[in-house]
């Protein structure tokens, strides 16, 4: 999922891509930043303002701009002079000539991009801008699940050529994420569970694939198997949503979908339809989607 704003970002890093992903959704950017009061960082939401984001989303389509030019051209002043936002460039060029100043190797950054408004929203706590939603991993760790997920590729990749000629780990069916992903997470979670059900809905029970009975959450393991099996997959989970809101630890449910053949034609709207708040009589959990790799 590249294409955010109706632009196809191909150059920034994943960082940005996820920033440009909530800005696009929420409305806002999530960081951990230092907050001076408690002498440690915190997860931090900024909202931002409608002309915000447009100053944002333009910042970050002339960074991908000059990223792709420097790729072609080899020299970065020689890039950003070509880029089409002139007042942009013009304002780069401001940054790196006071960023030469004072000795500080940070020229042609994403800072730079940003202005100086912007810059200090989303690399400081600014009071009444920012809200803190925790203390790092401390308060609650699905935070951390989440960023085994987004890595979960590459473990797959360290497992793909092993020393000593043994055989590579192979996904090939739902079973091989199911099992590889729980290894991992009862790593970091000992108290993960495999394939427990629901309790009784509508006469019948349904299999949860993991639980995480400390964080509150459920996964849910899609394996795309190929186009056709593509069109059905949202339909299938949104299936499994009606179920799971009995479920005594479902307060999150995240909908890990592995596309390695990258069958799923528009991943943005897919995760954009699913994800999000979930309302079942006086039950309710938010979903959150995740399509690697």
């Amino acid at each position: 999922m590249t294409r955010f704003f109706n632009y196809d970002f191909t150059c920034i890093e994943k960082e940005l891509l996820q920033d440009l992903n909530t800005l696009e959704t929420e409305g806002a950017i999530y960081a951990y930043l230092w907050q001076d009061e408690v002498q440690e960082f915190v997860y931090t939401r900024l909202r931002l303002e409608p002309p915000e984001i447009v100053e944002y989303v333009d910042a970050s389509r002339a960074f991908n701009e000059f990223l792709s030019l420097k790729a072609l051209c080899g020299d970065a002043s020689l890039a950003l002079s070509r880029i089409s936002d002139e007042r942009i460039a013009a304002r780069v060029q401001q940054y790196n000539e006071w960023a030469a100043s004072i000795g500080q190797d940070t020229l042609f950054c994403f800072a730079a991009f940003l202005g100086e408004h912007l810059e200090g929203l989303v690399t400081g706590i600014v009071e009444g801008r920012h809200e803190v939603i925790g203390r790092s991993y401390s308060g609650d760790r699905r935070f951390l699940l989440m960023e085994i997920l987004e890595m979960f590729p590459q473990s797959i990749s360290s497992l793909e050529k092993r020393l000593g000629n043994r055989p590579p780990f192979v996904i090939e069916k739902e079973q091989d994420v199911r099992d590889l992903l729980y290894s991992i997470l009862k790593c970091v979670f000992p108290d993960t569970r495999m394939e427990e059900y629901t309790s009784k809905h509508a006469g019948a029970t349904k299999r949860i694939d993991i639980v995480i009975p400390g964080i509150q959450t459920v996964i849910e393991v899609k394996f795309v198997r190929d186009a056709s099996h593509s069109k059905t997959v949202a339909d299938e989970l949104k299936i499994d949503f009606e179920s799971y809101h009995v479920h005594p630890h479902c307060k999150t449910l995240v909908a890990f979908v592995w596309d390695s053949g990258n069958h799923l034609p528009d991943q943005y709207n897919f995760v954009k339809d699913l994800r999000g708040l979930r309302v079942k009589g006086t039950s309710h959990f938010n979903v959150e989607v995740v399509v690697k790799p």
